[in-house]
């Protein structure tokens, strides 16, 4: 009987190469039986600006475990910018790990700075870099100010790589029309240095994303360890034509630029070569939000209202953009002229299950309430799925006393996601109205972990246990509802009840008269306060006591306290 074939070992476990107060440096073996297409590596890679340690995680280790290769990451503690005493250190670990064989350094940003920085001291020959600095000194880059802060002469002297530094062959991507990325790679591409600069037009600091595919990077990284700079360049303008990443980045910067039509055409072409319609619609919510707050917080708001219409007249075919349009409109208190964009959209499209939503609001608003339910009813049909959907619509029947059909909605949601924090506040409210308040506080206290500081739910709390004769219990919540809402009338009457239920009403008059005068047109707020009266005392001011000590005594307790 011929012997069973041995069992594939399970790779060494990740393990530190290095630690100290700024880095920390991590081996990831290549995981077992992954086979890889390109030749015997180590993946070395520097992590950006905002990846912090988290157990043996290193930036880039998805993409080699996909392609079979072992990664050694450095990581940074905070941006430092991998400063060099600190790589120096770790180096003689490193170049042990590699053992001299064939590595790549890999990094975006501040990391794609360290791999063009500390390649040759690593004994690395290959390095590909993404949207680098060449420096964040401001005598080194005067005009990009985007990490002046973080510069710090006793870390970061001597920054910008030099000609003894150079790696063998090295390639970097940046967009030559993006201001702060053509400075630093123009500098990069010195001569002296014989960095190669692979330019990605109209992308911004995103090139990253043009290597998202694992499939692309390895013919990249392919391309680089060959030092094949000709094939790298027909490869990356062969790209731009089939990678949805490189039209939606585009789109992104004319959008910007104010060109919406041509934003609208690359954004389509990326949807159709495989965009999620979903970064579209997040991307273009956060450029169009972006843009009005800054315009309605500087006084602008007459300037952000002709923005809106331009744009809804620009984007009469485009969907998402008038969605998006109209829950700007809300967030303006323009919430009679979002109608017109919503139903644009709609007309346009039946699955962007929002828009339902901020119709639903808008009719609601505008006290067509049976209307306001048919829309919020018709995009649970057209586009299911969305939970905060179904929680919009459990709360409108809730308020057509509807409750069984309210709480159907709120259990649809619980069903998928159990603790999801609205659909439990609005079964608690079901049940609070059927009369099962005891039932209702259980249900709002789950929540608490979820949002503890969320003062609407506090403040329903609050509510629910005076209802069941616990003013002192419910008195913590609505102080809590209070600090983290002041305009929050309803937390203010919570409060002043609850004292007054438990017998300290001069100082529930204290608490309804300073809300009636934060809130002089909460007519609930001042209804309470005349109910209440003035207060009978002042209220009592609080002296902070009186340090003893002696000077000495006090200076030595403050000197050497934790604080």
């Amino acid at each position: 009987m011929a012997p069973e074939p041995a069992l594939p070992k399970e790779p060494p476990a990740p393990r530190i190469l290095y630690e100290d107060a700024e880095i920390v440096v991590i081996h990831r073996p290549a995981p077992a039986g992954v086979a890889t297409a390109l030749p015997p590596f180590t993946l070395v890679t520097f992590a950006e600006l905002t990846f912090r340690p988290d157990g043996h995680a290193v930036w880039g280790q998805e993409p080699a475990a996909r392609l079979g290769l072992p990664v050694i990451g450095f990581v940074a503690k905070r941006e430092n910018w991998f400063p060099a005493a600190a790589v120096q250190r770790a180096a003689p670990a490193v170049r042990a790990a590699l053992g001299g064989a064939q590595a790549l350094a890999y990094g975006y940003s501040m990391g794609g700075y360290a791999a063009l920085k500390y390649a040759r001291l690593l004994g690395i020959t290959r390095v590909l870099s993404v949207c680098p600095q060449a420096s964040i000194d401001p005598v080194d880059v005067p005009t990009d100010k985007r990490f002046h802060k973080f510069f710090e002469r006793g870390l970061h002297a001597n920054m910008r790589p030099s000609a003894d530094e150079a790696p063998e062959f090295a390639v970097m991507l940046a967009d030559p029309y993006m201001e702060d990325d053509r400075v630093n790679a123009t500098l990069l591409a010195a001569p002296e240095l014989g960095i190669h600069w692979l330019r990605t037009p109209f992308v911004g600091h995103a090139s990253i994303w043009l290597l998202a595919e694992t499939e692309f990077l390895q013919k990249v990284m392919g391309m680089v360890l060959a030092a094949d700079m000709a094939a790298l360049s027909h490869s990356m303008r062969d790209r731009r034509h089939h990678s949805p990443q490189w039209f939606f980045r585009v789109g992104v910067n004319a959008f910007i630029r104010g060109r919406y039509h041509l934003a609208a055409r690359l954004w389509d072409r990326a949807e159709q070569i495989g965009l999620h319609r979903s970064t579209r619609e997040h991307e273009v919510m956060h450029i169009l939000s972006g843009t009005i707050s800054r315009m309605v917080s500087k006084g602008r708001k007459g300037e952000a209202h002709r923005m809106v219409l331009h744009l809804t007249e620009v984007h009469g075919n485009d969907a998402v953009v008038l969605a998006q349009i109209g829950h700007i409109l809300i967030g303006m208190g323009e919430g009679d002229m979002a109608e017109e964009p919503f139903r644009a959209s709609l007309a346009l499209r039946k699955d962007i299950q929002h828009v339902y939503q901020g119709l639903s609001l808008v009719l609601g608003g505008k006290g067509k309430r049976d209307e306001a339910l048919a829309i919020a009813e018709q995009g649970i049909r057209e586009a299911p799925g969305d939970a905060a959907l179904h929680i919009h619509l459990g709360f409108m029947l809730l308020n057509f006393a509807r409750l069984e059909d309210a709480e159907t909605q709120f259990n649809i949601v619980l069903s998928q996601m159990p603790d999801h924090v609205g659909a439990l506040i609005g079964k608690s409210h079901v049940l609070g109205a059927y009369g099962r308040q005891a039932d209702a506080v259980e249900l709002v206290k789950q929540t608490l972990p979820l949002a503890p500081h969320d003062a609407g739910n506090r403040t329903w709390l609050g509510q629910l246990l005076l209802v069941l004769g616990q003013p002192a219990e419910a008195e913590e919540h609505f102080r809590i509802a209070v600090e983290h809402a002041p305009g929050n009338g309803a937390a203010h009457i919570g409060l002043a009840r609850s004292l007054e239920r438990t017998g300290r009403l001069d100082e529930a008059r204290h608490v309804a008269a300073d809300a009636a005068a934060a809130l002089p047109h909460d007519a609930r707020v001042q209804a309470i306060h005349r109910r209440m009266g003035p207060p009978a005392e002042p209220r009592p001011v609080e002296v902070e006591p009186v340090d003893q000590r002696s000077g000495l005594r006090r200076f030595l307790s403050a000197f050497f306290s934790r604080e």
